[in-house]
């Protein structure tokens, strides 16, 4: 059985492929979803992707993938929405950074957010004139979970226009209570 603080601290599930907290603040479920937790196209040919630990800031090695190079850019992941707090705006970011070096990031790349009630939303942000060698958040988009939710929430970072592109890391996906405007 799971103490409280462990579960603010955070427990890792599934092999150190996920992540559950409870956010300090709000007291609501939050969850990462580390890269062998995605779908990640291609992601075990050495070609296109490597993976290396990283030291997550709970001090414990986690396992990022860095792009080599692909043309055919397909980040996928998902997660039962009744493992989230019910009653509560959530938001879904992926945890991204651009290599020194990186290239062929001048073509937008779609982000889609897809709810257990059929709602679909997406966006597209372009990651060439963002810095290089930290850690970005790249808003998926926002939902509330109501009370007896069943189903999944899928969420897609996708880059399919055929051209290469190398040199992006990605952390994982975060799920956590939407923050709130000052």
């Amino acid at each position: 059985m799971m103490k409280k603080a462990d579960l603010i601290n955070g427990v890792f599930l599934e092999n150190k492929r996920k992540k559950k907290w409870v956010d300090k603040k709000s007291g609501h479920s939050s969850f990462m979803l580390y890269p062998r937790a995605l779908s990640i196209v291609w992601g075990n040919v050495n070609d296109y992707w490597t993976w290396k630990c990283f030291k997550d800031m709970s001090d414990d090695n986690v396992e990022v993938v860095k792009l080599i190079t692909i043309c055919w850019l397909d980040v996928q992941g998902k997660l039962e929405i009744s493992e989230l707090s019910p009653e509560v705006d959530y938001e879904i970011v992926f945890m991204v950074r651009l290599a020194k070096g990186c290239s062929g990031w001048e073509l937008p790349n779609t982000l889609k957010l897809s709810l257990p009630n059929g709602q679909v939303r997406e966006r597209h942000v372009c990651l060439y004139e963002e810095p290089k060698g930290q850690w970005l958040e790249l808003n998926v988009g926002n939902f509330r979970t109501t009370k007896g939710d069943r189903g999944e929430v899928s969420f897609n970072f996708t880059n399919t226009a055929g051209h290469w592109k190398c040199g992006l890391l990605f952390k994982g996906a975060l799920i956590r209570p939407q923050k709130m405007s000052p």
